[in-house]
């Protein structure tokens, strides 16, 4: 790594962080809804970090998003990672893999060395990205192209085309690679999920890629790209996980899918601030409480009750009061004078001020505690 190429680049992400810095994000619309739903998710799969830390974080990755922006410009930005793992992976271009990735740090990294590197490959994103951002991906790989005179070959593939997995299989019979973003979670059918455990919970993960690789004998390879607290980069490559034919298709699946996310799992509690996917996990959450258990009678009958923060959250939207359930991710309308009342927390004989109606449901709900 030039060490005056990154002193400039450190330098562009710390004006791009300063300039952050100025926003009053709470005037930004949407600001709050997409900061409910980060700390939902936050609280849900990664419990063990605090209440009062999720907003700092949340503001964290808002930085980060904005430094993966700033990065997809930067041609050079393979000069300005360190690789580290299992290099000999990359040094056969003409050898198909299926690179697997999440969307974690600068991770357009694992595409920019893929081109300087030669391969042949294909990528797949879901329809709306296909749609808006094919034509300035294509722009992209013509500029490094150009720039570091490589061979490669890139295409991006609609990944809600009914027929990716065939498009796929035939990709890598003709010698092509392929990256795949598995944290995306869209595709074709919706019968084509595993189970897996993912951090504190369990999701439905989509099991194509662990199929493909066993239909078609190419191996999987995990890689991860992060950013370290000085600002460099790092990518790392995890051992290559080959088809097991000892093992039917679907055992290989869901192993491997387990192996994959349990390889991610790792990064994301080192860097959760540098993860794009708190924006969506929560569509895939494996749910099986659909309903709120009855509390047990003594929960009516405290002397004092607060509003649980640690499940529930506040906040205006089109200038009405809105109660936001992190457990379920649901929204209720609230009154103006509800909403004050709640913020007041904790609460005496909060009964006679609500009435027993209400407080009977806040307290069902565990809004009361």
């Amino acid at each position: 790594m030039n060490s005056s190429d990154f002193a400039k680049y450190k330098s562009a992400l710390l004006d791009c962080e300063d300039a952050l810095d100025r926003v009053n994000l709470l005037q930004e619309e949407g600001y709050l809804v997409r900061f409910a739903i980060f700390s939902a998710n936050l609280a849900n799969f990664l419990p063990e970090i605090p209440l009062d830390e999720h907003a700092s974080l949340f503001k964290k990755l808002l930085v980060n998003l904005a430094f993966e922006s700033f990065d997809r410009n930067v041609l050079n930005i393979g000069d300005l990672c360190s690789i580290q793992g299992d290099k000999s992976v990359l040094s056969t271009p003409t050898t198909p893999k299926i690179f697997c990735t999440f969307h974690l740090g600068s991770y357009r990294i694992i595409a920019n060395l893929l081109i300087r590197l030669g391969y042949n490959f294909s990528t797949i994103v879901r329809k709306d990205v296909y749609t808006q951002q094919l034509e300035s991906m294509m722009s992209y790989t013509a500029r490094m192209k150009e720039r570091y005179d490589t061979e490669s070959d890139v295409r991006v593939l609609n990944s809600e085309d009914p027929s990716i997995v065939l498009k796929l299989a035939r990709e890598l019979k003709n010698g092509r690679s392929v990256l795949v973003y598995l944290d995306g979670n869209t595709g074709s059918g919706e019968d084509n999920f595993d189970q897996v455990n993912f951090l504190s919970q369990k999701i439905n993960a989509r099991k194509g890629m662990t199929y493909l690789s066993y239909i078609s004998g190419v191996p999987l390879v995990p890689v991860v790209s992060y950013r370290q607290p000085d600002y460099s980069n790092i990518m790392y490559v995890g051992k290559p996980i080959s088809p097991d034919k000892t093992l039917t298709r679907e055992e290989f699946s869901k192993t491997t899918l387990q192996s994959l996310f349990d390889f991610f799992a790792k990064y994301l509690i080192s860097y959760p601030e540098q993860w794009e996917g708190w924006n969506y996990i929560q569509n895939a959450i494996v749910t099986t409480e659909t309903v709120h258990a009855a509390p047990p009678p003594a929960a009516y009958k405290r002397s004092s009750y607060e509003f649980n923060f640690s499940r529930y959250s506040i906040f205006e939207l089109k200038d009405a009061a809105v109660l936001f359930d992190r457990r379920f991710y649901s929204t209720y309308e609230i009154s103006d004078s509800l909403r004050k009342y709640l913020m007041k927390s904790p609460f005496v004989n909060p009964i006679r001020v609500l009435g027993k109606p209400i407080f009977q449901e806040l307290v069902r709900q565990e809004i009361l505690i």
